[in-house]
């Protein structure tokens, strides 16, 4: 965040009475909230992979809902690491990004059931061709 970036401008909290966040306990913050996030979509959706390829809803359903989950649990907690400095208020605020990740779930259940959305697909598409992908995984 723009104040951890100028809490290490400035050297970093200097104690007393400074209220600012240490650039390295932000730092710590997200590396804890990218850990599960990376946990979930390199470690298990590599495990999941030949199923998720597949085309159809629920293959679809469970790869857009394994994306939503990994995001909602990046911000719940980066909400509990900063939730435990009692100088920072209105800390919730990192859970706001959640409703706009719950509504991008709806949609894309929505297209998975008309289109077969997927975002495995999307993703994999991004690194591949969607013909690579498919032989590949054998889908």
């Amino acid at each position: 965040s723009f104040g951890a970036a100028a809490a290490a401008a400035a050297g970093g909290s200097s104690g007393g009475g400074d209220e600012r966040v240490e650039w390295l306990y932000a730092f710590d913050v997200h590396c804890n909230g990218l850990f599960v996030l990376s946990l979930l979509l390199h470690v298990l959706q590599y495990l999941l992979l030949p199923l998720l390829l597949r085309r159809g809803f629920w293959p679809a359903l469970l790869s857009n809902t394994l994306y939503a989950a990994a995001l909602s649990a990046y911000c719940y907690l980066t909400f509990l690491g900063y939730n435990e400095l009692p100088f920072l208020r209105s800390t919730e605020v990192f859970v706001f990004p959640v409703v706009a990740i719950g509504g991008a779930y709806l949609v894309s259940v929505v297209l998975a059931a008309t289109s077969g959305f997927s975002c495995t697909w999307l993703v994999a598409s991004i690194y591949f061709t969607d013909a690579e992908v498919a032989t590949t995984w054998g889908v």
